[in-house]
Parts: C-alpha cells; sequence; structure tokens
C-alpha cells in the first residue's frame, strides 16, 4: 500500500472516485486548504480515498510516459510546489490517523 499515486500513471476505480468526488471537488477557504487541494491534488484524492477506506497499490511493471523537468530551475519550481503538499497532506493523514486506520485494514501504526 502506498499513500500516493501520481496523477499522470494513476488508474482509479469509478466507485472510489464516486466516494470522495464531493469533498474532492470543494472550494478553498483557507491557505492550508489550498495547500492540500490545489498545490498537490493527487495527493489530495488520495488521502480523500484512504480516508474512505480505499487501498492504494504500487504496480512496478506498468509503462507510462510523462514529462519530467530537465533543468535544475524547473525542478526546483515543481518541488517547491509539491513540497508543501506533500506536509500538508501528511499532517492531515496524521491528524485523522485514528478515522484512517479504523476504516482502512491497509493503513496501521
Amino acid at each position: 500500500s502506498v499513500l500516493c499515486c501520481p496523477g499522470c500513471f494513476s488508474l482509479f476505480r469509478c466507485s472510489a472516485l464516486q466516494d470522495c468526488l464531493s469533498s474532492y471537488s470543494s472550494e478553498v477557504n483557507n491557505a492550508m486548504e489550498f495547500l492540500m487541494k490545489d498545490m498537490g491534488e493527487d495527493r489530495w484524492l488520495c488521502t480523500l480515498l484512504i480516508e474512505e477506506g480505499w487501498r492504494l497499490e504500487y504496480c512496478a511493471i506498468s509503462n507510462d510516459y510523462t514529462y519530467c523537468p530537465v533543468e535544475f530551475d524547473e525542478f526546483y519550481k515543481q518541488r517547491r510546489r509539491w513540497i508543501p503538499s506533500t506536509i500538508a497532506n501528511l499532517w492531515l493523514l496524521v491528524s485523522k490517523s485514528s478515522k484512517m486506520t479504523a476504516n482502512n485494514e491497509s493503513i496501521g501504526w
């Protein structure tokens, strides 16, 4: 089990997305929500799926292609955007850990 499936490499069940669509499509009301929802939408979706009891899996034999930063400046900008989102969503996972572990047998301490 993993905590995040990168957007371009992910495949989700329709029923899983239906379980969290209303939360995922909600508007941003404060800075913390901006970090969680708009700066890392794939991580936010995965956090919601885990909260709903879905298990995220990694498949090492899959193939996909995407654009990756070539220059350090591009890489730095990408990481500057992703790191706050990662921290915000990890904080959410930890703050709701009792609910996460109760709803999801693949997550535990």
